[in-house]
């Protein structure tokens, strides 16, 4: 941390909403609770209301909303300001290389000007042998049903709900600063990871898993990101989450998931991270990075700087070797059962899967980066109990169509 202080990048890790203001309401789920978890009693909350915490517990801040009093999930309020949401995926691959070099060639002039080192110049296109942008292009063009044109039946009553009225457009808004250094992050770490484990390129499957993940990101307060999820070719039981929406599922992982209300549990718990800034938040301050945001717009041109390099490593290192802190862990178990009870799963899917492989051989990466999965268990059977399905959709189970097809 200290050696990106100096490069003028850097993360507010470990900060409680408290420390950081007001916070936003960005879902339609958000109630002003009697009691910290989802099957309190409540009264809805306004898109856009500004919240003043007072005090956390757990996956829930207390807040004041004015002459009212009472608690709210993490998941469906923000630190950061309503946002429209960035966009993936629009430029050509010939686009993206000539912006980029173009842009780098303007920085180096500028660079010159102010009399940078040439550590702090830029690099285009990342490193070749430690990023994959192609394949990432691939995982962002791949089309699947977005949650605002999916239908399904309410729990409630027999007829349709259209998953648009859960969503949230902030069409008449810019896209966030923090939202664009966010993506700019993670899509250069989602690159690097595709350098270490080949992504499968099979678009139907590919669709599916983000048809799901559009689902659970439309009650979510992430309205900033267009998530995207993809699967990796790797024999180990794991899943791995990156700054600005970019999640990875392996293959290993895939095999064991039984059911589609797993598949969403697993899912709901890499969005978690990212919907709770379990990767803190990215600031941009200065003259210096504000060139340097302009220079990384669009999202599609890949270019890494020294800064976000160094950053990287770190990053990296978390996914693969250390792993997060136990807290944040159950943390992201909670929001899957959060998650995956608002829009029709079982909120006992995640639980389930994890019952499967503790009996299970092949799991020693996902020991390694997470908690003893019997402590998840025992936390998740009471995560379950406080949550709340009431008026969700009904969702059909389409997961066993997909599996069978998975190579042996």
């Amino acid at each position: 941390m200290r050696a990106l202080s100096h490069t003028f990048l850097f993360l507010l890790l470990a900060q409680t909403l408290i420390a950081k203001g007001n916070v936003y309401v960005q879902s339609t789920k958000a109630k002003l609770l009697s009691q910290p978890k989802l099957s309190a009693d409540g009264y809805p909350l306004q898109l856009g209301d500004v919240l003043s915490p007072v005090s956390e517990q757990g996956l829930f801040v207390q807040v004041r909303a004015e002459n009212r009093s009472g608690w709210v999930s993490k998941l469906f309020v923000s630190p950061l300001p309503p946002g429209n949401q960035i966009k993936l995926g629009v430029t050509s691959n010939s686009s993206e290389a000539v912006v980029a070099r173009q842009r780098a060639s303007d920085f180096t002039k500028t660079a010159a000007a102010r009399g940078l080192s040439e550590t702090q110049k830029m690099r285009v296109r990342g490193e070749g042998d430690l990023y994959d942008f192609e394949s990432l292009r691939w995982m962002e063009s791949v089309s699947f049903v977005s949650a605002e044109t999916q239908t399904v039946k309410t729990s409630s009553k027999d007829e349709s709900l259209n998953i648009k009225e859960v969503a949230y457009s902030n069409e008449n808004l810019e896209v966030l600063r923090e939202t664009k250094a966010e993506v700019k992050v993670g899509r250069s770490l989602a690159a690097r990871l595709l350098k270490k484990y080949p992504l499968v390129k099979d678009a139907e499957l590919t669709g599916y898993l983000n048809t799901i993940t559009s689902r659970l990101a439309s009650v979510s307060s992430r309205k900033d990101l267009s998530f995207r999820v993809g699967v990796i070719e790797s024999p180990e039981v794991n899943a791995f989450a990156c700054p600005g929406g970019f999640v990875f599922l392996t293959t290993g992982t895939l095999k064991k998931i039984q059911t589609e209300s797993e598949l969403a549990g697993v899912i709901g718990h890499e969005m978690g991270h990212i919907v709770l800034f379990h990767n803190g938040e990215f600031k941009q301050s200065n003259l210096f990075l504000d060139i340097l945001s302009g220079l990384l717009s669009p999202p599609g041109g890949e270019v890494v700087n020294a800064a976000t390099s160094t950053l990287l490593d770190e990053m990296e290192k978390q996914l693969f070797e250390t792993g997060r802190d136990m807290k944040l862990e159950l943390e992201a178990d909670e929001a899957a059962v959060g998650l995956t009870s608002q829009v029709g799963y079982s909120p006992i899917g995640l639980s389930s899967f994890l019952n499967t492989i503790s009996k299970s051989e092949g799991t020693e990466s996902l020991k390694k980066t997470h908690p003893d999965t019997t402590i998840r268990i025992a936390k998740l059977v009471y995560f379950e109990s406080t949550s709340s399905a009431e008026n969700t959709p009904f969702v059909k189970d389409r997961w066993s169509e997909f599996k069978s097809k998975l190579k042996p």
